[in-house]
Formats: C-alpha cells, structure tokens, sequence
C-alpha cells in the first residue's frame, strides 16, 4: 500500500511541476451500481473516502441507468463498476474515459467488451482471490490432506486450471470435474469424494449457488471432507474455512487506483484484492476431527508466506 501511495504522490507532484492546476485534477467521478446492497454500499464508501482526501465528490447512479446518465457518461473523468451487471453494461455503452470495474469475478471481467482496446484506461479490482494464494492457504492450514478437489464448469473453466496448476506447484493432489449443469453437480462430488478430498469451492454461480450449497455440504460432511468456502456466509453455513476480502478492502484498493488514474491518465494493471480475511468453522473442525489453528494465525502465516522477508 506504501509504494503506491509514493506512486500517487510522485506523480501528483510530477504533474503539479509541470503547471497543472490542482482544480484541474479534481475531475468527476461517477460510480454505477448493479443494485442496492450492503456489500456495494460498504465498498463504494471506502473507495469515496479515498476519492475525497484528493478533492473528489463522485456521484452515484443505480441500475438500469437512463438515457442521460448513459449519454454523459463519456464526459466523466472515471467511472467505477460496482458488480459484474454494471460492468457488463459500462462495457457495451464504451465510454472514452478511464473505467475501474470492481466486485467482480476475473472470469467476468475477461467477458467484458472491449476490454483489450486500451489497457492503461480500463482496469480491475477483482473479487476473488488469487489461485496461488487459495492453494498456499490450503498447505498451510491442512498439512495432512493432500488431495484437492475442484468441481467447475463453464464460468470457472479458466479458474479451475490456475487452480490445478498451483496445486501442483505445491505438491498437492488436484482433482478436477466438470459439471455443465446444476443436475451434474452430485454425481461428481461423489466421484471425487470417494477418497479423503479437501473440495475447495469456486465462485461459479451455475454450480456454487443458495439452491445448491447445503447439499454440497452435506454431502462433503457425510464422506468426512471438509468444504473450504469463498464468503464468510458459508462458514455459517458449515464450511470448514474461508478466504475472502471484505467490500471495505477491496473498496480501499480500488480508491488507490482511481487516485493514480486521475491524476497519471492511466489506471493500474487488473489485480486481485490485496488484503485478506479468513474465518474458521471450530465446531465443524471439531466434528471432521482437524486439528485448525486460529483465523488470525493463519491469516498472519498467509501474508509472511506471501511477503517473505
């Protein structure tokens, strides 16, 4: 987070050397939600209380948008995406200035339109986490279960093979199946639970959805596998843990990012989020019998692992 702020700095007084007024930099920013909620709500504070330490006010608008809020999109300095909906339609209206997507999956974003036409003007912070870090948090917090079990489908084909590569990398078993459709989503638990298997499951809403979770639950916790989820609503539900970053951090990062690209012209690489959480399920730890150390602990082993000395 340091060496970016130096890089907002940097540049800002770069720009200020060269006479550029600081009412010039305050450009308009427009945030577009895909609907009202808290998560979009708690991230789009964060990111705002980024956006005002440099002089900016942005406005918010709700899907679906109108016909002139769509039309004067183009004369804004940024635009920030809120959820894969916003970002789908901000994407086809194409807008010629700097567009931030936020809250979403990298396998929606790499959906998105014309996102290829100019990489410095259109970037991404993205809601899930890294694969390397997912497969790293696994070694970590479960030494004794090698085998990895990954069910993917058409949203997270891509997702699935980083996933598999990086487990590998780490000496880990993974074991992929691919279910089309939600009616193929048991038939492949069953196969890949019938030995000892960490699932680890993956933000595909075909598959990983409200209808299907306290199924696949279920049935991990009737083979004695533990499920590793992506949100702390499934360790509620009776996953083992979870890896997530909460709206706040990713609305923080994606702040930072806006900062540099309103005063540079040109935003940051797409990245996933760089602060973490993780919750543990103690009850469930208990009743699987896995010994699980302390959310804290890991979280504190995950970034030393990451950040090495």
């Amino acid at each position: 987070m340091r060496l970016i702020r130096r890089a907002f700095v940097v540049t800002l007084l770069a720009l200020l050397a060269c006479g550029v007024p600081l009412h010039a930099l305050a450009a308009s920013v427009v945030l577009v939600m895909s609907e009202e909620s808290a998560a979009f709500s708690e991230a789009a504070e964060a990111l705002t209380a980024e956006l005002r330490n440099a002089g900016h006010r942005p406005q918010t608008l709700m899907l679906p948008l109108r016909a002139e809020d769509a039309a004067a999109l183009g004369n804004t300095g940024l635009v920030v995406t809120f959820g894969t909906r916003a970002a789908q339609t901000i994407a086809n209206l194409a807008p010629r200035t700097l567009i931030l997507h936020t809250l979403l999956p990298r396998s929606a974003y790499e959906r998105l339109p014309n996102r290829g036409d100019d990489t410095r003007r259109v970037s991404a912070v993205f809601i899930d986490q890294p694969a390397s870090r997912q497969i790293e948090l696994l070694r970590i917090a479960l030494p004794d279960w090698p085998r990895v079990g990954l069910v993917v489908g058409r949203e997270s084909t891509e997702l699935g093979s980083r996933l598999q590569a990086s487990a590998r990398d780490k000496r880990l078993r993974p074991v992929l199946e691919y279910a089309s459709e939600e009616s193929d989503l048991y038939p492949a638990l069953q196969r890949m639970l019938a030995e000892p298997t960490v699932l680890l499951a993956v933000p595909d809403t075909q598959l990983f959805n409200n209808r299907t979770i306290s199924n696949i639950l279920l049935t991990a916790y009737h083979h004695r596998s533990p499920v590793i989820g992506f949100s702390p609503a499934y360790v509620k539900a009776g996953a083992l843990f979870a890896l997530y970053s909460t709206p706040a951090q990713i609305g923080q990062q994606a702040g930072e990012a806006a900062r540099i690209g309103l005063v540079s012209g040109s935003l940051p690489p797409p990245t996933a989020p760089r602060q973490f959480r993780i919750s543990t399920n103690t009850y469930v730890a208990r009743s699987l019998g896995i010994t699980l150390e302390d959310a804290n602990v890991l979280r504190e082993r995950l970034e030393r692992a990451e950040n090495p000395p």
